[in-house]
C-alpha cells in the first residue's frame, strides 16, 4: 500500500500541474493610478505593459474636458504621441492606443485641458510584461 502512495501523489501532482498550465493562468487584473494636479485628481485603470491597450481615464472633479494620455521613459528619452482620449460619462474617459513601447519604469501623463485650463498629471509606472 506505501508504495502505491509514492505512485498516486506525483501523478496527481502532474495532472494538477498540467491542467492549470492548460487552462493558464488568471487574467492580469488592470492596474489603478493615481494622480493628483492643482485643478483635478485622476484615477487611470490600465493593464501597464506594451502594446496596444485600453486606457480608462477618471477626472475629479467631473468637468467637461478635453483628456489625453501620453507616456515618456526618462531615463532613456523615449516618448509615446498623445491618445485622445473620447468621453464615457461625465467625468469619464477612454483611450485607446499604444502607450508604452518597452517594459521598465514610465512616466504616464494625462493632459486635461477645460474651462480653468490645462494642465499635465504625471504618474509614475512600472510596465511589464
Amino acid at each position: 500500500m506505501r508504495g502505491r502512495r509514492y505512485v498516486v501523489l506525483p501523478v496527481l501532482l502532474i495532472v494538477a500541474g498540467l491542467v492549470w498550465l492548460l487552462r493558464g493562468a488568471p487574467a492580469p487584473e488592470p492596474a489603478e493610478l493615481h494622480g493628483r494636479g492643482t485643478r483635478h485628481a485622476v484615477v487611470v485603470r490600465l493593464e501597464p505593459r506594451p502594446g496596444s491597450l485600453e486606457a480608462r481615464v477618471e477626472l475629479h472633479p467631473a468637468s467637461p474636458a478635453e483628456v489625453s494620455v501620453f507616456a515618456v521613459m526618462p531615463h532613456m528619452g523615449h516618448t509615446t504621441p498623445e491618445i485622445p482620449a473620447r468621453p464615457d460619462g461625465p467625468g469619464r474617459y477612454v483611450a485607446h492606443g499604444e502607450l508604452f513601447t518597452m517594459t521598465g519604469t514610465w512616466e504616464l501623463g494625462v493632459r486635461v485641458h477645460g474651462a480653468s485650463g490645462t494642465e499635465v498629471i504625471k504618474i509614475p509606472t512600472l510596465v511589464t510584461e
